[in-house]
């Protein structure tokens, strides 16, 4: 047989080796896309902790720095004029 009696099972041949390598690609970037779209999830849920946290630590800093103030200016001695 000469070569250009298998054209079309080499053609044939080529458009499978295509269509397996298209569809490696598309499922590398849906592995890729599904892996990030977990680490922003993760991260996003770390950033919402930590937010909340900070929050509360500041404003029960807050409220004690406030608190102290108070105590002190109460308890400062009353200047008698006489």
């Amino acid at each position: 047989m000469h070569p250009i009696d298998h054209y079309e099972t080499l053609r044939r041949g080529h458009e499978e080796l295509l269509r397996r390598a298209e569809y490696e690609r598309m499922a590398r970037k849906a592995r890729v896309e599904q892996s990030r779209s977990k680490n922003t999830q993760k991260v996003a849920n770390w950033l919402g902790r930590n937010l909340v946290s900070w929050v509360k630590n500041v404003s029960n800093w807050e409220r004690s720095s406030r608190h102290d103030m108070q105590l002190q200016h109460d308890h400062r001695p009353c200047s008698a004029k006489s």
